[in-house]
């Protein structure tokens, strides 16, 4: 059953200033949010600026319109993390919730944000006509994404509780009454011999015809494989088109065309048996972009001609500590040109490409200290100094705890 809850905090402080707070962004600076000695900074273009101070911070996100960055607040000690916002324009904090997960996710248009807790998902609306108003979703999900339009979301459920039993999609319409419409999308069969529990949140393609998302076993067996799904807007089309690891950025949609890039390759370790694939939606033709002898993960797209990847020699030696760090490499498609674009030292390595603008920007770690550097096609330069390690697993590195650009729009 859908509940609905009011929640209206520093009513007073917020009215008189939230028109300042919702003027768009119209700075071309790059711009970034990071965590440094575990407090959140911000840099625009050259100038750096501390925005918390002694604090747990991770996983900021920017708004749409770059006003706005969400935070959670607490470390995995105590266990539990609270959903805070900051405005930059008004300069203030406010604390949304405790016992977020890292999940939430700002709308694509509008100051909307939703979040979830204990398997149920709130919308908090950053409206000037109705401030900090939160209202409950619904229950029970496994995982969702906002609709293209802004206007809704998709979520995923599981029919029962029997592991066999059917993952259920739906649309939840938002309104301006109190209670959302729910309407159910596509039904996913899950057969006897398959173990799937959950999805990632979903990918939206350039012009919303089709979504792409990953279908998550068990714990156990989601650590070495996840099923890449391919789902057309009405629901007609389905299609499972790999298997990879839990890592919802290495599949990405091309800017302008019905193209998805992705990582696949099974087994938990990143530098270990994981190759870039692109496939064309409509014909479903495929294209590896990986040579033999390379592993590849990370994956971002210059253009719809050019992609980016982050690629190492590929060593099966037992000791992860001594097999090859990655640099960044292009990829040109029409011609299958491949050139080496980030040259670090050997004891370092580039990690998760960003193209933005006219400028790629990636991560350098040693695996002990951490660095943001951009380039303009140029040359390279050390941007953000002190970033935080991310944790790791079998040397993947959760880079989103600790550091997200701005993208505008």
């Amino acid at each position: 059953m859908l509940k609905n809850i009011l929640l209206l905090m520093l009513f007073v402080i917020i009215i008189p200033t939230c028109h300042t707070a919702y003027a768009q962004n119209t700075s071309k600076e790059l711009k970034a949010a990071f965590i440094r000695n575990h407090d959140l900074w911000i840099k625009t273009g050259d100038k750096e600026q501390q925005v918390t101070l002694g604090e747990q911070i991770s996983y900021p996100k920017w708004s749409h319109d770059g006003n706005w960055i969400a935070y959670l607040k607490g470390n995995k000690k105590d266990g539990v993390f609270e959903l805070w916002l900051y405005n930059s324009k008004m300069k203030n904090h406010f604390k949304v919730r405790a016992h977020v997960d890292n999940n939430f996710q700002w709308s694509p248009n509008n100051n909307r944000i939703s979040f979830i807790i204990n398997k149920e998902l709130y919308v908090l609306h950053l409206d000037p006509a109705i401030p900090f108003l939160i209202s409950e979703m619904a229950e029970n999900i496994e995982n969702f994404a906002w609709l293209p339009d802004g206007h809704g979301m998709l979520i995923s459920q599981k029919i029962s509780q029997q592991i066999h039993s059917d993952l259920i999609l739906s649309q939840i319409i938002l309104r301006r009454t109190i209670k959302p419409i729910v309407k159910p999308f596509y039904t996913i069969p899950v057969n006897e011999d398959e173990y799937y529990v959950s999805t990632s949140p979903f990918k939206w393609s350039y012009d919303g015809k089709w979504l792409s998302f990953l279908l998550i076993p068990t714990a156990s067996l989601s650590a070495d494989s996840n099923t890449l799904c391919l789902l057309s807007e009405d629901g007609r089309a389905f299609q499972r088109i790999a298997n990879m690891l839990k890592e919802e950025e290495w599949f990405q949609w091309s800017p302008s065309k019905n193209i998805l890039g992705y990582v696949k390759g099974v087994g938990r370790e990143a530098n270990l048996n994981k190759q870039v694939e692109v496939a064309d939606v409509l014909s479903l033709k495929k294209i590896l972009l990986t040579p033999k002898g390379y592993v590849d993960r990370d994956i971002s797209w210059k253009n719809n001609k050019v992609i980016y990847v982050s690629r190492a020699i590929e060593d099966t030696q037992a000791d992860l500590n001594k097999r090859p760090l990655p640099s960044i490499y292009q990829i040109t498609l029409s011609s299958g040109q491949q050139n080496q674009v980030t040259f670090p030292n050997r004891q370092e390595g580039d990690f998760v490409p960003h193209y933005i603008g006219d400028t790629l920007v990636w991560i350098r770690t040693n695996k002990y200290f951490a660095t943001v550097f951009k380039s303009d096609d140029k040359t390279g330069v050390m941007w953000i100094k002190q970033l935080t390690m991310a944790s790791s697993y079998y040397d993947r590195w959760n880079w989103d705890e600790v550091f997200s650009i701005y993208r505008g729009r």
